[in-house]
């Protein structure tokens, strides 16, 4: 679509946390015309039930897609354990018969974006959306790559499907902590850059090689060695770190600079002035400050030839998700005049350490309502 005014699809939004969180879904889950179809990942993640046993509970009717992923390693026996233990959970709450499970082969080195391209691929066959009212897409114990693949998918599959079908709704769910995330993320990491299928920015493309690329890393903790490979992958012309602020640690942003400071001030040669602030407590917010950060960059060199954006989403699964929209948007959105290459890199964990979880461990429910009834 194009446009006269560029427009910002989620602008205004609707995002619903912590006691808004059940308010919301009390009422939502108890309409008697809906009916849910939930896609989970099938891991061994505490968190992975607290949103669907909270819909449940609400009165929602539900079935599952439960996305099964194989990264080809034999997995610890604690991993085996909590992830049985999981899906035991599931199987009680909702009945074995409303649960399907799907495979999904994980990439390996040298493989490219096979993830991203099997989740695809997986979701569009494992059968209809157009029966269900609303698709809960809930990322909680989803590995980065296979969230972002799902949520753009599915986003991208029931846009198309509106044209001339049913307006089926779209919500992104999940149980975040930081701190969980990161101790759930420990392992070794594979050695190529990949990309969310759709999302490459042309970035082989040797026709196109001489147009500025500029690169938003949206940063995380302990994320040197994704920066480095990334940033060496792309050769971007500018570099935009993005940092998490507000947050819930008042001095998170600070932190995360300082641990990579070697790295983005001596190393990427990044100006102070070029940090971008994006808000962790809403992705929908930091959605808006990336989409705008970006557009300015568009139409300051669409008379130079344009330019290539990218992001790479290294920090909580909510900023992500934010990051991922705002590419989303200009790709698909109301742009006025022309569009830029958009790109979403990242670098997979290959082999996962055992996770280090804290029972003790604070999360909040976050709920994203991305496409459907509100739109209308």
């Amino acid at each position: 679509m194009s446009s006269e005014v560029t427009i910002m699809r989620w602008d205004p939004y609707i995002f619903r946390q912590g006691e808004d969180f059940d308010t919301f879904w009390k009422n939502y889950a108890n309409e008697p015309s809906r009916r849910f179809l939930f896609v989970l990942g099938r891991g061994y993640d505490p968190r992975a039930l607290s949103v669907l046993d909270k819909i449940v509970g609400f009165g929602g009717e539900v079935d599952i897609w439960l996305l099964a992923f194989d990264n080809g390693f034999q997995d610890s026996e604690l991993r085996i354990q909590l992830t049985l233990e999981n899906v035991q959970k599931l199987e009680a709450l909702v009945g074995a018969s409303k649960i399907r499970e799907i495979e999904v082969p994980l990439g390996r080195s040298g493989q490219g974006n096979a993830t991203s391209r099997n989740v695809r691929q997986a979701l569009r066959a494992a059968g209809s959306l157009d029966v269900y009212t609303d698709v809960v897409a809930d990322i909680s114990a989803m590995p980065r790559m296979v969230a972002l693949t799902a949520v753009a998918s599915l986003l991208h599959e029931l846009d198309k499907m509106s044209v001339d079908g049913p307006d089926v709704n779209l919500h992104v769910t999940t149980a975040e902590s930081v701190s969980a995330d990161i101790g759930a993320a420990r392992g070794t990491l594979r050695d190529d850059v990949t990309n969310v299928i759709g999302f490459t920015g042309q970035l082989d493309s040797e026709s196109t090689d001489q147009i500025p690329r500029v690169w938003f890393p949206v940063l995380g903790e302990q994320q040197g060695i994704r920066l480095s490979r990334i940033r060496d992958k792309l050769n971007p012309d500018e570099i935009c770190p993005v940092i998490p602020f507000p947050t819930r640690e008042p001095r998170r942003g600070d932190e995360i600079i300082r641990e990579h400071r070697q790295l983005l001030f001596e190393e990427f040669q990044v100006e102070p002035g070029n940090i971008l602030r994006a808000s962790e407590y809403n992705p929908f917010e930091a959605y808006k400050q990336i989409f705008a950060a970006m557009d300015r960059y568009r139409r300051a060199l669409s008379e130079l030839g344009g330019c290539k954006a990218f992001v790479s989403p290294l920090s909580s699964k909510l900023l992500s998700v934010g990051a991922l929209l705002a590419c989303y948007d200009h790709k698909y959105g109301a742009i006025a005049g022309d569009r830029m290459s958009v790109g979403v890199l990242y670098v997979e964990t290959a082999d996962y350490s055992d996770p280090v979880i804290d029972s003790g461990t604070e999360y909040q429910l976050s709920s994203m309502w991305l496409r459907g009834d509100w739109e209308r």
